[in-house]
């Protein structure tokens, strides 16, 4: 019972700001990722009333300092190379396929503020502190070095960018392209929750990762966009 009104919030918690995106865009004419660094508070403070409804206390939620060594453990030897090797890997996709991809091009200043500074506070706390500090809860078990709640939260950290379809901002061949490796990604952040207890960690690594990954997709396009100009 307490799985289905979980995700009954989940789900609410994405309406919502959906729908309070939609009335942004439209009042104040602003797109994607400026938009999102705006309502980043208003997503927080969803969340947060989501932990509260949910009965998680703030350790529960990872609002701790937690394990110190192992949450920097977990940055420097896991987070930070991941961070690096998918933003290398930035480099070695075909330009056709580039297109597919809408970042990088337009609102850069935006993208960046998001990616370096929101997007970790934003969705680690749903997803890490609300989704598997719940799960957590609830289930026990492990898969290797894994448990129950860190494979399934991760699943649906997964699934939920289906949002960006339908956001215009990536196309389903993109999406499915990208599932590889935002499941991976998932792994390694739900991991340091997991070891760390708090979200701190898992915040910085989120925080690594999307901003390489935007800075690499907006130099590529930059030197692409610079040789057909020449």
């Amino acid at each position: 019972m307490k799985f289905i009104f979980m995700v009954i919030l989940l789900i609410f918690h994405w309406f919502a700001m959906k729908k309070i995106g939609e009335i942004t865009s439209k009042k104040f004419n602003i797109k994607y990722f400026k938009k999102s660094v705006f309502l980043a508070p208003i997503s927080i403070i969803f969340s947060l009333i989501l932990i509260r409804t949910i009965g998680l206390s703030s350790q529960e939620a990872g609002f701790i300092l937690g394990d110190v060594k192992e949450g920097f453990r977990s940055v420097c030897f896991i987070g930070l190379p991941l961070a690096i090797i998918s933003g290398g890997l930035i480099f070695t996709i075909p330009k056709e396929n580039l297109k597919e991809v809408k970042y990088g091009e337009k609102q850069v200043k935006w993208e960046f503020i998001y990616a370096w500074i929101f997007v970790g506070v934003v969705e680690e706390i749903i997803f890490r502190g609300f989704v598997q500090g719940t799960l957590d809860s609830m289930i026990d078990g492990h898969l290797f070095t894994f448990t129950s709640a860190t494979i399934i939260s991760s699943m649906v950290f997964v699934l939920i960018h289906i949002g960006n379809v339908l956001y215009k901002q990536e196309t389903w061949k993109a999406f499915l392209s990208m599932i590889p490796t935002r499941l991976i990604a998932a792994l390694v952040l739900g991991y340091s929750f997991q070891v760390s207890r708090s979200i701190i960690y898992s915040v910085i690594i989120h925080n690594l990762i999307d901003g390489l990954n935007m800075s690499a997709l907006y130099f590529r396009k930059k030197a692409i966009r610079g040789k057909y100009e020449a």
